[in-house]
């Protein structure tokens, strides 16, 4: 049945035939915002798992007989073996900081492999308004090893 008016059926379905593309804009919308915030989180999850790795990495290297055996050698072997592992960053990557010390309670000389990312003044993915929220401004990785100089 027609309403007379440039015959649309009586009972209001005229009135959905934008609805699907206004529906559609919404749940795009919100998909979008969810997938990217996954995307942005497994990047930054991504690089802190490979600074964790570099740090492990540079860390072994300190263990390392090197030349000399002094924990300056080490030091500078595990410095260069953590920069090679996160240089996939370019020119973004970390510089690692190496630090010798004693170890508490034992006779020992603890290296300690440290690196800190500022993802918020460099992020890989830029970032979405509001979404600087859940990301964390700065990302750190550490590793210390005991080194027995004798």
């Amino acid at each position: 049945m027609t309403d007379g008016r440039f015959g649309r059926e009586s009972g209001g379905r005229g009135r959905q035939h934008g609805a699907a593309a206004v529906e559609f804009a919404l749940v795009f919308g919100m998909f979008f915002v969810v997938m990217y915030g996954i995307v942005a989180y497994g990047v930054v999850f991504a690089v802190k798992h490979s600074m964790t790795q570099a740090a492990n990495e540079g860390a072994r290297a300190a263990v390392k007989d090197v030349g000399d055996g002094s924990i300056g050698a080490r030091t500078a072997l595990a410095k260069t073996v953590a920069t090679n592992a996160i240089a996939w960053l370019g020119a973004r990557a970390p510089v690692p900081e190496v630090t010798s010390g004693a170890c508490s309670g034992t006779p020992y000389t603890c290296v300690t492999v440290t690196l800190t990312y500022n993802y918020a003044a460099n992020p890989i993915v830029p970032p979405l308004p509001g979404l600087g929220v859940v990301l964390p401004a700065t990302l750190k990785a550490q590793a210390t090893v005991e080194v027995d100089e004798t």
